[in-house]
């Protein structure tokens, strides 16, 4: 047997092979970046998608020859400047429908999720929901299966902003008065749900709702990771939505650009919904009995490693972000007049002539605003940082040969250069982006 899982590097997708291959499954992966999920999970077979472009369901044909079983495990939280939520979430998801459906694959399971019942504004809501009524029509043996709040030994979006609201001293910011409730569900649960599901043919043309055992409001799931991750008990300080949009919506602006943040505009609008279901269901078809959170928690104490990762939640983008203004701002200062003639004096001193240092000055500001910009994009943050880190110790070794008289000022070059190359470096090595 033979199951194709796309999104198989993701967050849920990963637990789904594992499990799939717990079941007697032979796994073949699908994703964009094949360096990246071969590196996480070289053990399988890897075919390269992409749902934003893979639009045509001929697209599909030659991958799902001798597939078995499809489990679709893709989805973004909200669009980007490089991925649509409408392609990647109906059109090319769709495609794939098609595709499974004119391949006679025998059994195709769909990760959607129960937000998609609500009829949110939301392009995720819309377009997952678009997506799930596409296949209800299809002559096609299918499944869908739509999770509550998912938890798992790490974290993913929306509990990793958890665990960061849980590590932050003294208060625990709830979002609005805190009552929305969800039924948080254990991936490995949903996961090995998944791989039972996809190996037998009932039930046929369904949807299950995947929650766990107990009902818990957003306060009560944040007050037990911050117990989890063993810190002492904070105020709870209960923010009003209003107030909230203003951050999302700058939340909304790092996402388009490709920052990997839950605190977007689509998020606030799912918390005002209660994802809660009928969990039996589920727990019957597949045979399981869902772990309530508590339980899981208890059979996974929290380790350093989380600890810090909670610390570090919102310090790392906010040390960023602080950095790559230190540069732009430190570029456009230069060409104040003033502050130009002082940068050029520098190179005078240092034996170069007034063209020279004029133009290095200049150019130097110019690449300085640019490493800056490039220093927010994930994609980039490396390349920029590291660039920042040759540039500085240029200065720094230039510097000391031409002018050292510099060294002599008690708030001089060392002393602010060597901070900013420290944290440069910390926030590289913590950056997202594999």
């Amino acid at each position: 047997m033979r199951c194709l899982v796309t999104g198989a590097y993701g967050f849920i997708g990963q637990y789904v092979v594992r499990a799939m291959q717990q079941e007697g499954w032979v796994v073949v992966g699908a994703g964009r970046d094949l360096k990246l999920g071969r590196r996480l999970l070289p053990d399988i077979e890897w075919i390269g998608c992409d749902f934003n472009t893979d639009l045509d369901p001929e697209t599909w044909r030659a991958r799902l020859e001798g597939i078995t079983a499809v489990a679709n495990c893709v989805g973004i939280l909200q669009s980007t400047v490089k991925d649509s939520a409408d392609r990647i979430h109906r059109q090319g998801t769709i495609a794939l429908f098609e595709a499974a459906a004119a391949a006679d694959v025998r059994r195709l399971v769909h990760v959607s999720a129960m937000s998609a019942e609500a009829n949110l504004s939301s392009s995720y809501a819309t377009t997952k929901t678009a997506a799930d009524t596409y296949l209800e029509e299809l002559d096609l043996n299918w499944l869908i299966i739509k999770p509550s709040l998912v938890i798992a030994r790490g974290s993913y979006g929306g509990t990793s902003l958890m665990r960061g609201l849980a590590g932050l001293p003294y208060i625990l910011p709830i979002a609005g008065d805190g009552r929305q409730r969800m039924q948080p569900i254990v991936v490995q649960d949903l996961a090995l749900g998944i791989a039972r599901l996809a190996k037998i043919d009932k039930p046929v043309h369904t949807t299950l709702f995947a929650a766990g055992p107990d009902i818990l409001t957003i306060e009560e799931i944040a007050g037990m990771y911050r117990h989890w991750l063993g810190f002492p008990d904070a105020v709870h300080v209960h923010v009003p939505h209003w107030l909230l949009r203003p951050v999302f919506w700058l939340g909304d602006i790092a996402g388009w650009l490709g920052n990997a943040t839950p605190m977007r505009s689509t998020s606030l609008k799912q918390l005002q919904y209660d994802a809660t279901a009928d969990s039996n269901p589920f727990a019957e078809a597949s045979g399981l009995t869902l772990q309530p959170l508590a339980s899981f928690f208890s059979a996974n104490p929290a380790t350093l490693q989380d600890r810090l990762h909670a610390r570090l939640y919102f310090l790392r983008p906010l040390l960023q972000t602080v950095l790559a203004l230190f540069w732009i701002l430190t570029g456009l200062i230069t060409f104040v007049p003033s502050a130009l003639a002082r940068a050029v004096d520098v190179l005078l001193v240092a034996g170069f002539s007034q063209g020279v240092a004029s133009s290095l000055v200049i150019i130097g500001a110019a690449v300085d605003i640019v490493l800056g910009i490039l220093f927010l994009l994930p994609d980039w943050v490396r390349v920029a940082g590291t660039l920042q880190l040759a540039l500085s110790a240029s200065y720094l070794a230039v510097l000391t040969v031409t002018v050292p008289g510099l060294w002599l000022d008690p708030l001089g070059t060392l002393l602010k250069v060597l901070p900013i190359m420290a944290a440069t470096a910390l926030v590289m090595a913590l950056a997202e982006k594999r």
